[in-house]
């Protein structure tokens, strides 16, 4: 059990680590060494666990995943009756708060957000990874509902407004540095966030001709 418990500490050590530096500088830019000197661990360590520095960016990717699928869109809307437009107005508020309390949850590492941005930056595996387990699921169930609402909005429309809901979000996670500077907070206030999030379920309620909700 103890040599169970110190290889996953070691795991979740060299994990942390690469996040925190992907999510600074991007995944192209970090090395096994400064990934292993941040762990405090040893180079090898990264191949024995991982086998590779690829697969151990695999498994950043797939823990801030993680926290998204245990989450997801529709497990949150089918509760609502989305026939209605009281429950559409509801389906949008719910999909709005998911992502900022996903993104910003203030018991997970500041670093899944960065990652999320920096993944999303690059083509390559981790991107393909990204939009087929994640992004392209939750899209799909995103414009199934905004065709439900108005079925007059075609898939490309469709696809353009989820942008217009997500951007203001993973802009703020993009450019956390600048905006909390320019707040002069050192973290994003819960106040902030509602307000955030008010804003842009109202803009998409109002957009969509549904009742503020």
């Amino acid at each position: 059990m103890a040599i169970y418990e110190t290889s996953l500490k070691t795991r979740e050590a060299l994990i942390n680590a690469a996040g925190e530096l992907a999510g600074e500088i991007g995944f192209a830019s970090v090395s096994t060494r400064a990934i292993a000197d941040l762990a405090g661990e040893n180079v090898g360590s990264i191949h024995y666990h991982f086998g590779s520095k690829d697969k151990l960016f695999e498994a950043v990717l797939r823990t801030v995943m993680q926290v998204w699928k245990d989450n997801p869109i529709s497990e949150m809307i089918k509760k609502l009756d989305i026939d209605t437009p009281e429950g559409q107005s509801q389906a949008i508020r719910a999909i709005v708060f998911r992502n900022i309390n996903l993104l910003f949850e203030r018991e997970q590492p500041c670093w899944y957000s960065r990652v999320v941005f920096q993944v999303m930056q690059k083509k390559g595996p981790l991107l393909d990874i990204f939009k087929k387990e994640l992004v392209t699921p939750s899209h799909a169930i995103t414009k199934s509902l905004l065709r439900r609402i108005n079925p007059a909005i075609d898939d490309k429309e469709a696809f353009l407004r989820v942008l217009i809901m997500n951007t203001p979000v993973f802009f703020h996670a993009e450019r956390v540095d600048f905006i909390l500077s320019e707040l002069g907070e050192d973290k994003y206030r819960q106040e902030y966030l509602q307000k955030l999030g008010d804003i842009i379920t109202l803009q998409t309620q109002l957009i969509l001709g549904l009742p503020p909700y």
